[in-house]
């Protein structure tokens, strides 16, 4: 493709999107039922895709211009030290004996249980927050606290009700050697 002395390379122009679409996007399903929608930028292939990216994350293809409301797809997933592998498509409460007394945006949270022989980790722990397309930590007012490892960053303690965003690759040290890593972020 010739691309004249102004162009960046990265601009998909109009005369070639033509050729880039061979099937239109996906539905956007309006039933609230459905769960909760975001704003989104979707590859030919239909892959959602947060609006501030360029190229698809699940293809590597060039994103159509517009963003259209779809329902919100999975946005990583959550490796516990025990081996379980959760996806992220719900929030979460983690904790020995987690409980949720507030709900937020109407959504009941997935309630997951890691064994505390030392007690520990409090009851409810730590959420995992859904929020558009961002995962956040957010730590429960935890007795003995919550240690986000980060690459490149020194260990950090999450004061209480404190909630920070997280990345891929992060890492949320819980106590009796149970740990959370969040892999595949978007």
């Amino acid at each position: 493709m010739d691309f004249d002395g102004d162009h960046d390379g990265q601009t998909v122009m109009k005369g070639s999107l033509a050729g880039m679409v061979s099937h239109p996007a996906p539905a956007v399903s309006a039933d609230p039922a459905a769960g909760p929608t975001v704003l989104a930028r979707v590859c030919a292939q239909g892959h959602a895709n947060p609006p501030t990216r360029a190229h698809c994350a699940a293809c590597g293809e060039a994103l159509l211009p517009d963003a259209v409301q779809v329902a919100r797809p999975r946005l990583g997933r959550m490796r516990l030290s025990t081996g379980e592998l959760l996806d992220l498509d719900q929030s979460l409460v983690i904790g020995r004996q987690p409980s949720v007394s507030r709900v937020q945006g109407g959504v009941m949270p997935r309630l997951v249980q890691v064994a505390s022989p030392g007690g520990d980790i409090s009851r409810s722990h730590v959420e995992v927050r859904l929020e558009g397309w961002h995962v956040m930590l957010c730590d429960l007012k935890a007795t003995n606290g919550t240690v986000l490892v980060r690459d490149g960053q020194p260990p950090r303690r999450l004061a209480q009700n404190e909630m920070a965003i997280l990345l891929d690759g992060d890492i949320a040290e819980l106590g009796d050697n149970i740990s959370l890593r969040f892999e595949e972020i978007l």
